[in-house]
């Protein structure tokens, strides 16, 4: 039986003790890949109205564990319930979906630049925040292909 009268054994450091922000970083770029697909495939699949836009908000809502991705996805889902009684902001919706992951993706290179460079997941998230922005961008692309499709229908008639 003991009494736990000996001090406890000192707390080793990690070899791989990173900041809070680089774990973030870390956390986001897993979301990153997964949002950008779904953005991009919200934007391909926009003609089909709000409701997938909505849906995309509430993957987002329920995916995305911080404040960032929950504003992202509320604000997704509000452009998308106006897009029922005006249709171009359902391409608004998407459209800002994609620029939300971009921005993160953005962010989570800027951490990456500064610090966890000998964490073995450094390549990893690096190449997700990368992926997530290319994708997020063919989702910008195919908006753009949207309202070029929308004006030009407008002017032909």
């Amino acid at each position: 039986m003991s009494l736990n009268l000996n001090p406890p054994p000192a707390q080793q450091s990690s070899l791989y003790h990173t900041s809070p922000a680089y774990t973030e970083a870390v956390n986001d770029a897993q979301l990153l890949r997964t949002f950008s697909i779904i953005a991009l495939l919200g934007s391909i699949l926009i003609f089909i109205g709000g409701a997938v836009a909505i849906g995309v908000g509430v993957a987002v809502i329920g995916l995305g564990g911080t404040r960032y991705w929950r504003a992202l996805g509320i604000a997704v889902i509000a452009l998308s319930v106006l897009s029922f009684f005006i249709g171009p902001f359902r391409i608004i919706a998407s459209s800002v979906m994609a620029g939300g992951v971009i921005w993160k993706g953005i962010a989570v290179l800027g951490t990456l630049a500064s610090e966890g460079k000998g964490d073995p997941d450094w390549e990893a998230t690096r190449k997700r925040a990368i992926l997530g922005i290319v994708l997020s961008g063919l989702a910008l692309a195919a908006n753009a292909v949207w309202v070029t499709v929308i004006l030009i229908s407008l002017f032909v008639r």
